[in-house]
C-alpha cells in the first residue's frame, strides 16, 4: 500500500538533524484512505513513542525527500517537489497552502524554542490535509532513476554538515547563532532549480556563494580539509558530448595556443563564446567551437520540432512549454548544466559508497568542485582514491588542503 507521509519538526526553523530538532509528529494519510498523526514529542501526546517504523517497506510520497530520510531509512520515497518539478520545471509552491495558526505562530515567535509543540496537532493535521488536497495529483508515476539518485547524493552530504570556528558569527552574523549544532551547521540543497543545479544555503548561510572571508569559517572536525577542482569543467563536458578530446593537458592552454593568446585571456574568451554566442571567425579557425556551434543548432532543432529535449545522462525531459524566454543558446547552457549535475551525481553516489568505512566525509559540494574533511587514520591512499573517482571520466582535478575553507594551499603535485 501507498501512503502520504510528513514529517512535522519540533522546530520548524532549525535544520532536520540539528541537535535541538527533532520529529515531533508524523502525518500519514494511506492513498485514498483516512489521515492520522503518529506521535512523538508534542505536549498533545500521551508521551509514548508512537511506531512508525511499520512504514519502512511501504511505498511512500512526501514533499521531501531528504528530509524523510534524515529522520529514518525508509526504501521507498517519491519526493512530490520531483513530480511538479519533472512536469511544471518549478517546485511546488508552498505558499499555496495558508493555515492562520502557522502563518501567526510563526511570523510571531520565530526565535521560540519548539515553536511546533506549541501549535495544537488538530492543526498541524489541519495544514498537512490541506496540503495533501493541493499538493497531491490524482495519480503519480513512481519516482525515477533521477529522483531516487539526486535525492540519495545531497542527503547524504547534508548528513555530514560542516565543522565551524568559533568566530563563525563574527564572520557572518549571530542570526547564525541559533542554527549551530555541536560545532556544526548544516547544508541543504534545493534540488528542484529550473536547470536542476542545486542551490545551497541555509541558516543564513548562502554555502554556494561564500566570499574568501566567510570560508575561513569552515575548518576540519578531523585533521584537514581537502578541495578537490575540476579543470575548466564545463569545457570538458561539451567535449564529451561533441566527441572532442582535450586528453590530460590544460583546456585552457589548449585553446589559448588555438586563439594565440595568453592563458588568462583564453579564460575570459571562452566564456564569452559560450555565453555570448560563438563568432564566425572562431568557429571557422577553431574546431571545437565549430562543433560545439553545430551541437548547440541541434539540439535547439530538436526541442523545437519535438517540444521537448532528454538531458545526457538520466534522460530527463526539458519540456518547451515551461520555458517562456528560452534560446537555442540558454537552452544549451541548461543541458551543459543537467549534465554537470547529472554526472556528479553519479559520482557523489560512488564516494559515498567508497567513505562508507572511513571517517573522511564529503561535506561540501559547489558544482565543479568537492570539498573533504579528511581523516589522517585513514591514509594518504584514501585521497588518491578519491581523486581517481572524481577523474574516471577523464576530467582533471586539482587539489587544494589547508585548516580551513578560506585559506589552502595547492597539493596537485603530491597526489
Amino acid at each position: 500500500m501507498s501512503y502520504i507521509v510528513i514529517p512535522i519538526f519540533s522546530d520548524p526553523f532549525l535544520h532536520p538533524l540539528h541537535k535541538d530538532n527533532g520529529l515531533s509528529l508524523l502525518y500519514i494519510k494511506g492513498w485514498g484512505g483516512d489521515s492520522q498523526i503518529i506521535c512523538q514529542f508534542h505536549p498533545d501526546c500521551t508521551g509514548v513513542l508512537e511506531d512508525f517504523t511499520w512504514l519502512e517497506n511501504e511505498g511512500i510520497y512526501t514533499p521531501d525527500a531528504k528530509v524523510l530520510q534524515h529522520i529514518y531509512p525508509f526504501k521507498n520515497v517519491t519526493d512530490l517537489n520531483w513530480y511538479w518539478w519533472s512536469e511544471t520545471n518549478q517546485p511546488f509552491d508552498m505558499s499555496k497552502v495558508r493555515n492562520n495558526a502557522y502563518d501567526f505562530f510563526y511570523n510571531k515567535y520565530y526565535n521560540a524554542k519548539r515553536l511546533n509543540e506549541i501549535i495544537p496537532i488538530l492543526k498541524h493535521k489541519e495544514y498537512c490535509d490541506d496540503l495533501v488536497k493541493t499538493m497531491v495529483p490524482v495519480s503519480i508515476e513512481e519516482l525515477d532513476t533521477y529522483g531516487r539518485e539526486v535525492t540519495e547524493a545531497f542527503g547524504y552530504i547534508e548528513s555530514n554538515g560542516v565543522k565551524v570556528s568559533d568566530d563563525v558569527c563574527d564572520i557572518f552574523d549571530m542570526r547564525v547563532k541559533k542554527h549551530i549544532s555541536n560545532g556544526r551547521l548544516y547544508t541543504k540543497y534545493n534540488l528542484w532549480t529550473s536547470t536542476g543545479r542545486p542551490s545551497n544555503s541555509f541558516g543564513n548561510v548562502n554555502f554556494a556563494a561564500m566570499k574568501p572571508e566567510q570560508r575561513k569559517a569552515i575548518i576540519p572536525e578531523y585533521d584537514v580539509l581537502v578541495e578537490y577542482d575540476y579543470d575548466a569543467f564545463h569545457l570538458r563536458l561539451i567535449g564529451d558530448l561533441i566527441g572532442y578530446e582535450f586528453e590530460k593537458e590544460s583546456v585552457h592552454q589548449h585553446l589559448a595556443e588555438k586563439y594565440g593568446c595568453s592563458y588568462e585571456e583564453s579564460k575570459q574568451m571562452s566564456f564569452k563564446q559560450l555565453y555570448g554566442g560563438i563568432d564566425k571567425e572562431v568557429r571557422n579557425n577553431i574546431t571545437f567551437f565549430n562543433l560545439t556551434y553545430d551541437k548547440i543548432n541541434v539540439f535547439w532543432k530538436y526541442f523545437k520540432s519535438n517540444n521537448y529535449i532528454k538531458t545526457d545522462i538520466y534522460k530527463r525531459k526539458l519540456i518547451l512549454k515551461n520555458y517562456t524566454d528560452m534560446n537555442k543558446n540558454k537552452l544549451f547552457n541548461y543541458l551543459i548544466q543537467a549534465y554537470e549535475t547529472e554526472s556528479n551525481i553519479k559520482t557523489i553516489i560512488e564516494l559515498k559508497d567508497y567513505l562508507l568505512d572511513k571517517k573522511t566525509k564529503l561535506v561540501l559540494y559547489g558544482y565543479d568542485s568537492f570539498l573533504f574533511d579528511f581523516s589522517k587514520d585513514d591514509g594518504v591512499s584514501t585521497l588518491t582514491e578519491i581523486k581517481n573517482i572524481l577523474e574516471r571520466n577523464g576530467h582533471m582535478v586539482k587539489s587544494k588542503a589547508g585548516s580551513n575553507y578560506g585559506e589552502m594551499n595547492d597539493i596537485s603535485d603530491r597526489l
